[in-house]
């Protein structure tokens, strides 16, 4: 009896990789909606859970997506991800390698751009309110609180927004964030090149909190006194500039 207790257990870990080949990828539809509190959805969905291609569909905004399951990473208690771009060169499709395991994600080689309009939704913003593309791209970086490590770049390019209540959108030209993980935290400074506004700051994401992100917003035209309101409004004097501090909340 013992000694069939391995056959048993290889029978059973090989009927459930099978069960993973087969399974029709529309499955993952619940599990993204679950996971983004129902802000992403997958759609148009092809092939299997294993090898598929679909939609993933905030707001108004449609990303292309493909990927690979390592079915044998689940016997190693992780889900290894590939995510693949389906002609080989477009920017559009995200790529790289995910793997999930039960308190950590790690993340090599990914490449990803997407519509700002894309994260508003996913935020819960109006998408209106948001221009540009945000891409994000990282050789290596691993969520392990409190052993964390790696860097990875967040840069929106062509940013603009417009605030709740006016039809004028502020320039903020591209945006970049140098983020680095390490223990309990990723965190790293934030700036800007070109646009109506000087953006310098941080922005900090803790184990136990959501993003906490700090700016001193500060005119380019020092004249512009419409802009230099609208952001007293929101922030607190500092410098030729003002601080704005937003704490959002862990989904």
């Amino acid at each position: 009896m013992r000694r069939s207790l391995p056959i048993v257990g290889a029978l059973a870990a090989a009927a459930a990789l099978f069960a993973v080949q087969l399974a029709p990828a529309t499955l993952a539809d619940a599990r993204v909606a679950a996971a983004t509190k129902g802000a992403v959805r997958l759609i148009d969905a092809e092939g299997t859970l294993w090898n598929a291609r679909a939609v993933l569909a905030a707001g108004a905004t449609r990303i292309p997506i493909a990927w690979r399951i390592d079915p044998w990473s689940l016997l190693r208690g992780e889900l290894r991800l590939h995510l693949e771009r389906a002609d080989g060169t477009s920017s559009a499709t995200p790529k790289g390698d995910i793997a999930f395991r039960r308190d950590s994600v790690e993340l090599r080689e990914v490449d990803a751009t997407v519509p700002a309009a894309f994260v508003a939704a996913i935020a819960g913003a109006n998408s209106a309110l948001a221009g540009g593309d945000v891409s994000f791209s990282s050789a290596s970086i691993e969520w392990a609180p409190p052993a964390s490590r790696g860097d990875a770049r967040i840069r929106w390019l062509g940013a603009w927004v417009t605030a709740p209540g006016s039809t004028d959108p502020t320039a903020l030209g591209d945006i970049t964030a140098a983020l680095s993980a390490s223990g309990d935290r990723l965190a790293g400074p934030i700036s800007n090149a070109g646009g109506d506004l000087v953006l310098q700051g941080t922005v900090t994401l803790g184990a136990e909190s959501g993003p906490q992100i700090s700016l001193v917003l500060t005119p380019r035209r020092a004249d512009d006194r419409k802009l230099a309101q609208a952001l007293s409004l929101i922030g607190v004097p500092e410098g030729g500039g003002f601080r704005v501090e937003w704490r959002l909340p862990r989904r």
